[in-house]
């Protein structure tokens, strides 16, 4: 099954924790172009987001991440 992420909730979650798209990656053990498609809106495995929500899980947010974002990050702690 395939499923289409919030694309623009993925880029502030990476930003959260000072990543890069290959950061995560690399900890969600996934290809690039897997991290890609999900950052441009376009499908990918079921299996595929669960991993990427585990690496998430795994590393903490960057407080002084949030409130250099301001406004951007509004409505994401937690």
């Amino acid at each position: 099954m395939s499923v289409v992420v919030e694309h623009e909730r993925l880029r502030a979650e990476i930003a959260r924790r000072g990543w890069s798209a290959s950061d995560l990656a690399h900890e969600a053990r996934l290809s690039q172009a897997t991290v890609s498609a999900a950052l441009a809106g376009r499908p990918i495995a079921a299996k595929s987001l669960a991993l990427i929500a585990r690496a998430l899980m795994r590393v903490p947010v960057v407080d002084a991440i949030d409130a250099l974002l301001g406004d951007s990050g509004a409505g994401l702690s937690g």
